[in-house]
């Protein structure tokens, strides 16, 4: 698994009513299998960065074999202490990833945020972002720290150039998976 879930893998390694693991082929929902996490890894291999896990599945009938190609779901539970926000939101620097929070005046502020998991489109955050707070989706290459932003096409250049998207930030985990 990635090393960017290493602290998912714990939390669900250390509670008993969390590191449920469900295997589906390609193409097909159907669970092939069902059991539990119960190993991870004391380190990441540097060369591929990522964290061996070990999970226990029944398989009476056989139909599980070695080295075979499955998908695994990790259930690690709900992440209520962490806020959710699309991945698109969330900028690289130098300085660590951030994102453009649009404030109650229509100004951004650059905010550095610590992405504790991405999943598909969205991204848990765990530190500088609070849930309801609204980030920029899409035109942040033209904002910089304190510039105004309004929802919709922009009236500049007869409407050419369009407004920065803005998404609300929620809860992790509480969104379909």
């Amino acid at each position: 698994l990635p090393e960017s879930n290493l602290a998912l893998l714990h939390k669900a390694l250390a509670d008993p009513q969390q590191g449920d693991v469900t295997l589906t082929k390609d193409g097909d929902p159907t669970p092939i299998g069902k059991g539990t996490l119960d190993f991870v890894d004391s380190s990441v291999d540097t060369a591929s960065g990522t964290i061996a896990a070990r999970a226990s599945i029944p398989n009476p009938d056989l139909s599980l074999w070695p080295g075979q190609y499955v998908n695994v779901v990790l259930d690690a539970g709900t992440m209520p202490q962490m806020t959710s926000v699309p991945t698109v939101a969330v900028q690289p620097s130098q300085k660590g990833p951030f994102v453009y929070v649009v404030k109650p005046d229509n100004t951004v502020e650059m905010r550095p945020v610590q992405v504790a998991l991405t999943e598909g489109d969205n991204s848990a955050i765990s530190q500088g972002l609070k849930g309801g707070e609204k980030v920029v989706v899409e035109g942040q290459t033209r904002l910089k720290d304190g510039a105004a932003v309004h929802e919709g096409k922009a009236a500049t250049n007869g409407g050419a150039q369009r407004a920065p998207k803005v998404a609300q930030a929620g809860k992790a985990g509480e969104a379909s998976q």
